[in-house]
C-alpha cells in the first residue's frame, strides 16, 4: 500500500482524500496525456482506456496526411514545371506589350513551389492529430468528476442515450474533417502568400499590409491611453472623476469610429481561422448551443463522439470493472449478495471508494438502512466533521500517538492542536462492535 506524508504522518490515498476533500491535482493537457499514454499510466493509474475507434481514426488520419503531403509535393513540382514551360514559350515570342502582360500573369516556378510549401497543410494536420487524445482525456475526466453533467443534464445526455449506434460515424468524420481543415488552411495561407508574390496582385497586397500595420500601431496607442485613463478616471464600475471621464469617453468613441475597421478585420480573421481549424475536430463543440435556427443546431458530430465516450465508459469505467467483479463473486459463491454480504459490500465500497461518499443518499431519503446503521455509517460515508475526526483518531492510534478515542480541536494561532483522549467505551455492544469493525476494515 502506498503511503504519503500528511503533517508528518504517513497516510494512505483514501485517508488523504478524507482529510483534504478540497485538495485537487491538475491533470490533463497535451504533454501530460501523451506522456501517460506512452508510459501506460493512463490506463493503469487513471483507468482511462483509449477506445479502439480513436486509435483507428488517428492511424487513418496519419495515412491521409502523409498521402496529402505526397500529393502536394507532386502537384507543386508539376505546376511549377508547367509554369516554367509556359514562360519559356512566351519568352520565345517577339517583343511587344502582349508578351509583357503574358509574362506578368504567368507566375514563375519558385512562386508556385513557395505557395505549396507555405500552405500549412502538414502543420495543421499534425496539430489536429495531437489534440484528439488530450481532448478525449479531458472529456472523460469531466464526465467522471461531474464537471460535465450526465443524468442531471436533461437536454444532452438523453440524446446520447437514444442513439448509441451513431458511434460508427466517428472514424469517417475524423478522417474527412482533418482533410477538410488542412485543405482550408492550405488555401488560406497559400493563397495569401501567392497574392503577395504574384506580380499582378503584389502591389495591392502591399497596400493592404501597410494599412493593417498602420491600423495596428494606432490601436496599440489607443489601448495604452485607455489603460491610463481607466486607472485615472474609473474605480471598479464607478467614475472617480465624472467630467473628465465623460470627455475621455467621447474622445475614445470618436477615435473608434476611425479605427473600427480593425475590429471588423480582427473579428473576421478570428472567426475564419477558428472555423477552419475546428472543422477538423469532431471531438468538441465549436458553435454554442444557442446558435440554432428553428431548433437545428448545425453541428452534431461532437454529440456522436461524446456518445462513443459514454458507451466506452459504460463498459470500461473502473467502478464498472469492480462491480463486475462483485457480480462474478456472486455467481461463484452464491450467497455473496445476501443481507450480510450486502453490509460487507457496503463497507468495502466505502473503504475502497471514499469519493463515492459525496453521492450517497442523505438521511431522510428512501433507504433500506435503519437509523442505527445510518448513524454508524455516517462517520465514514459523509464528508462531515465526525468523519475527519474519526480518521485522525485512527491514524493517531496507528502511529502510536494515542489510543482510539475522540479529538478535541483547539485553535492555536493559525493551526489546530489535536488532543487524543481515551474513550469510555461505555456504548452499546453491537454498535461498538460495528464501529470497531469499520475501523479495522478502514485500516
Amino acid at each position: 500500500m502506498h503511503f504519503s506524508d500528511w503533517n508528518g504522518v504517513k497516510v494512505t490515498a483514501a485517508e488523504r482524500f478524507v482529510l483534504e476533500p478540497e485538495r485537487t491535482v491538475r491533470v490533463g493537457g497535451l504533454v501530460w496525456s501523451w506522456w501517460n499514454l506512452l508510459t501506460r499510466r493512463l490506463s493503469t493509474h487513471y483507468g482511462i482506456w483509449q477506445q479502439s475507434r480513436l486509435s483507428i481514426a488517428q492511424e487513418c488520419q496519419v495515412i491521409v496526411l502523409l498521402f496529402g503531403i505526397v500529393l502536394l509535393i507532386w502537384g507543386s513540382k508539376t505546376l511549377a514545371s508547367d509554369a516554367e514551360r509556359q514562360r519559356a514559350e512566351i519568352q520565345a515570342e517577339p517583343e511587344g506589350p502582349l508578351k509583357d502582360q503574358a509574362l506578368r500573369f504567368v507566375p514563375e516556378g519558385w512562386v508556385v513551389e513557395a505557395t505549396f510549401a507555405f500552405g500549412g497543410f502538414f502543420a495543421v494536420g499534425v496539430v489536429i492529430i495531437l489534440v484528439y487524445l488530450p481532448s478525449t482525456v479531458a472529456t472523460i475526466l469531466g464526465l467522471r468528476s461531474g464537471k460535465i453533467a450526465t443524468f442531471r443534464d436533461q437536454k444532452h445526455f438523453f440524446v446520447n442515450r437514444k442513439a448509441p449506434d451513431k458511434v460508427f460515424y466517428n472514424v469517417p468524420n475524423a478522417i474527412y474533417a482533418l482533410l477538410g481543415s488542412a485543405s482550408l488552411f492550405f488555401v488560406i495561407f497559400g493563397g495569401i502568400l501567392f497574392l503577395f508574390l504574384w506580380p499582378v496582385s503584389s502591389q495591392t497586397m502591399n497596400l493592404i499590409l501597410s494599412w493593417c500595420l498602420g491600423l495596428s500601431i494606432t490601436i496599440g496607442i489607443k489601448t495604452m491611453l485607455m489603460m491610463f485613463s481607466r486607472k485615472e478616471f474609473h474605480q471598479a464600475l464607478m467614475r472617480k472623476r465624472v467630467k473628465a471621464s465623460n470627455y475621455n469617453a467621447l474622445a475614445m468613441e470618436c477615435w473608434q469610429l476611425g479605427v473600427g475597421g480593425g475590429a471588423l478585420l480582427s473579428r473576421l480573421c478570428q472567426f475564419l481561422f477558428a472555423a477552419a481549424f475546428w472543422i477538423g475536430r469532431v471531438d468538441v463543440v465549436f458553435l454554442d448551443e444557442d446558435v440554432s435556427l428553428f431548433g437545428y443546431s448545425f453541428d452534431y458530430m461532437p454529440i456522436n463522439y461524446r456518445t462513443e465516450l459514454l458507451v466506452h465508459e459504460a463498459h470500461k469505467h473502473p467502478f464498472i470493472n469492480r462491480l463486475g467483479g462483485m457480480f462474478l463473486m456472486r455467481m461463484k459463491h452464491g450467497d455473496f449478495a445476501s443481507a450480510a454480504g450486502a453490509k460487507w459490500r457496503l463497507l468495502f465500497t466505502l473503504s475502497l471508494f471514499p469519493w463515492l461518499a459525496r453521492y450517497r443518499k442523505k438521511r431522510g431519503d428512501d433507504d433500506d438502512l435503519d437509523d442505527e446503521e445510518l448513524l454508524v455509517l455516517s462517520s465514514i460515508s459523509s464528508p462531515n466533521e465526525g468523519r475527519v475526526e474519526r480518521l485522525k483518531r485512527r491514524i493517531a492510534a496507528r502511529e502510536g500517538l494515542g489510543g482510539i478515542g475522540f479529538l478535541k480541536k483547539n485553535k492555536v494561532n493559525d493551526g489546530i492542536e489535536e488532543e487524543v483522549e481515551e474513550s469510555s467505551k461505555e456504548e452499546n455492544g453491537t454498535a461498538y462492535a460495528r464501529r470497531t469493525g469499520i475501523d479495522v476494515l478502514m485500516g
